[in-house]
């Protein structure tokens, strides 16, 4: 088993020279199994190895069995061996997670705090293939993507509330049979957890009653083929990500601690695609997937096809805002400053004929003047809109709500103040003044976005003499032009 694991090392790249290893040690099977062979190893090597053990402050007298048990193997194999005291059930109530959770979380700090105080740059954790297989049938219950499919890997860099750590599993590809065969062979004992045998946690529940059914009344060789399902969705998803990092620095944008992208660029894609796209900029800007649920993936793709203003709340303070042919992600704790910067939209004058650029935006208005031919028909689209030329008295401006502003609502004359037309569509008042307008003095001919509204003064009739055509583009179609 030890020309093994040693291959398993060599072919992942686990372990090199040099290496100052942390090795996190409860005194189980495994633990002792993962301590002793990388002891047989490395023992005559420049490879450091520390033993970490962590008390959570629970189980009592047992708990400080296990405690001495790991200082007495550690000081038998020469091993420098540190130990950690936690009270885990203090931790999940004051930060409002379940004793599992905390206890991951303490068992990770510690190794981190050992790694920092001791130059150390890799923390060894004693998973095995059982583990594997477990953690796929936990994250397929809790209804996980097809990131969480995969399985633990053998060597991932993981975040923590302070830093970075870098995490091997020399033991993943053995089972839980061959360590406790291993352990036997040697000679060692080990400490046994009487919490394991328990159905107290969600794990400890898919260990002992499903797989165990599973693995005695429906196939014997369970535990090897969920974790080669979890093999091949894990190189499936390998590829998937590497394409989708691609397409992300393709169509994303960062900015100020926000991303940004274009809809119509994103759906080219095929949605696993767009998903992932999205997936990674709420992980990069929450620092975390914990959380982020299929729901707010999909919600956000959905936001792209609404009207221009709307807004979705997310994890972490997150939130998701439609532009025009774009979608902002940022952060709420900038929403002021994003909001105020985002709101600064200075009037320009629209050329006619011609082609007017708002920089702010990234967007162009093209006009165009053309006589009317009777019985012409003028489709209906969101970006291009068709007015009486002839009927407009001002310099037309492109610009935001001004004071006074109003609008023609029927062919009588009838008038609304544009204030009350956004409060009849339930516009939020932060979102009105982001809105862009075409004026001809104070009458808006064109509110463009929210039901793309314009003017019944300026719509075309059979009096029409001189069409003016105003179409809405971005800069990327301007760049397709030349």
């Amino acid at each position: 088993m030890i020309n093994r694991v040693s291959e398993y090392i060599k072919s992942n790249k686990l372990i090199e020279k040099g290496d100052r290893i942390v090795i996190g040690v409860s005194g189980g099977a495994d633990s002792v199994c993962l301590l002793h062979i990388l002891f047989t190893l490395y023992k005559d090597t420049d490879v450091k190895l520390i033993g970490v053990h962590v008390h959570h402050g629970i189980r009592g007298k047992e708990a400080d069995e296990d405690e001495n048990f790991v200082r007495d193997l550690c000081n038998n194999l020469g091993i420098e061996f540190i130990v950690y005291h936690h009270d885990m059930k203090l931790t999940a109530k004051e930060e409002g997670l379940s004793e599992e959770e905390a206890g991951r979380k303490i068992r990770y700090q510690s190794f981190l705090e050992a790694s920092k105080e001791n130059k150390c740059n890799k923390v060894a954790i004693a998973h095995n293939k059982n583990d594997k297989a477990e953690t796929f049938l936990f994250n397929l219950f809790r209804g996980s993507a097809v990131k969480g499919l995969t399985g633990i890997k053998p060597m991932v860099t993981m975040k923590t509330d302070t830093d970075d750590i870098t995490i091997i599993r020399p033991l993943l590809f053995v089972s839980r049979e061959d360590i406790e065969r291993y352990l036997r062979d040697v000679g060692l004992s080990f400490q046994s957890d009487l919490t394991n045998f328990s159905d107290l946690y969600t794990r400890n529940k898919i260990r002992n009653r499903i797989l165990t059914y599973a693995k005695d009344n429906i196939n014997p060789g369970v535990v090897d083929h969920i974790t080669q399902a979890a093999n091949i969705l894990g190189e499936t998803y390998d590829f998937i990500d590497k394409y989708s990092c691609n397409r992300f620095m393709a169509i994303v944008s960062e900015s100020n601690n926000s991303y940004e992208y274009d809809v119509n660029e994103l759906m080219e894609e095929d949605i696993v695609i767009q998903k992932e796209v999205i997936r990674k900029i709420l992980g990069n800007l929450a620092g975390k997937f914990k959380d982020i649920e299929k729901k707010h993936i999909e919600d956000i793709l959905a936001l792209g096809m609404k009207q221009v203003g709307r807004r979705i709340h997310l994890p972490y303070g997150m939130i998701a805002l439609k532009k025009y042919d774009k979608v902002k992600i940022y952060l709420k704790d900038n929403k002021i400053k994003n909001m105020e910067d985002y709101n600064k939209i200075e009037p320009v004058e629209i050329n006619i004929p011609g082609r007017t650029y708002l920089g702010k935006e990234d967007v162009y208005i093209d006009t165009k003047i053309f006589c009317n031919e009777k019985n012409e028909s003028f489709p209906q689209n969101s970006c291009v809109k068709w007015f009486d030329y002839d009927r407009i008295e001002n310099t037309l401006i492109l610009r935001t709500r001004r004071t006074g502003d109003y609008l023609q609502i029927n062919s009588q004359g009838g008038r609304k103040k544009l204030k009350d037309y956004f409060i009849d569509l339930k516009i939020p008042k932060e979102e009105r003044d982001r809105i862009l307008l075409v004026a001809d003095g104070n009458h808006i001919i064109w509110i463009i976005g929210y039901g793309n509204r314009i003017s019944e003064n300026y719509k075309i009739s059979e009096k029409t003499n001189h069409i003016l055509s105003m179409k809405l583009i971005d800069s990327k179609e301007k760049k397709n032009d030349r």
